[in-house]
């Protein structure tokens, strides 16, 4: 079973240089949404042996603690979606396409799959963390669990490490869809660059496709990038702005 001193980040071998980079990042991105006051949970989809997993329960110990009052206002979940079996089998044309599929063959089938006793690693964690409230783990494909068990509440930080253009466009559909996203919340898109940042492909044309499904009520606009993979972005909604005349 793993332990969180031996949990590693499947992108980089150099395990203290992806604390480094993936810290930056998410507590950039928790500053900004603190700093804001953005209201949502934290949410994140894909989490390989649980590296971003604990790094993202760990922040929100910290921040909550240092924001007790606005924690009060805006209490903050965490939402973990995975299916802890690595990838799906590729059907969806544009990933079949894909360089990692088609090419390297990376991302097929069952790759990357969680080491055994991680989903339960991660609940005692988020236990000794939270208590047993106000986190969920939900075990299971996308396509499945956003349905039988979804968000309802909204998302100020999503992590999307879900690699697949599939994938990645079955959560974006969903927080975007039900409206789930803040005027403000913020995307960490983990695999932007992979598939050679092609925008034919994977999280490029994911993001694009979805939000031009929205008609207009969202976009988005870039915040920061880490390491070689990852971007962040600015989710904007334009169709409810708290100030018409702006």
């Amino acid at each position: 079973m793993p332990t969180p001193d031996r949990i590693e980040n499947a992108t980089y071998h150099d395990q203290d240089r992806a604390r480094r980079i993936y810290g930056e990042a998410f507590r950039a991105t928790f500053e900004y949404v603190y700093g804001c006051h953005i209201p949502g949970a934290v949410a994140e989809f894909g989490c390989f042996q649980g590296f971003s997993s604990l790094l993202l329960a760990d922040l929100l110990v910290e921040f909550n603690a240092m924001h007790e009052f606005y924690d009060v206002l805006h209490p903050r979940n965490l939402y973990l979606y995975d299916s802890f079996a690595g990838f799906p089998k590729s059907v969806d044309p544009v990933d079949v396409a894909s360089y990692e599929v088609a090419d390297t063959g990376y991302w097929r089938e069952s790759e990357d799959a969680a080491p055994p006793g991680t989903e339960e690693m991660l609940r005692r964690e988020f236990t000794a963390r939270f208590g047993d409230r106000d986190w969920t783990v939900v075990r299971g494909m996308y396509e499945e669990t956003l349905l039988s068990t979804p968000i309802t509440r909204p998302v100020a930080i999503a992590n999307l490490d879900c690699d697949l253009y599939a994938s990645t466009s079955q959560v974006l559909d969903h927080l975007l869809t039900h409206r789930l996203m803040p005027d403000g919340a913020v995307l960490l898109m983990d695999d932007y660059n992979c598939n050679r940042a092609n925008p034919r492909f994977g999280m490029r044309r994911a993001m694009r496709e979805c939000f031009a499904r929205t008609d207009g009520f969202y976009d988005y606009s870039e915040f920061l990038r880490y390491g070689w993979h990852g971007r962040a972005f600015f989710v904007h909604r334009l169709g409810d702005s708290p100030n018409p005349d702006a």
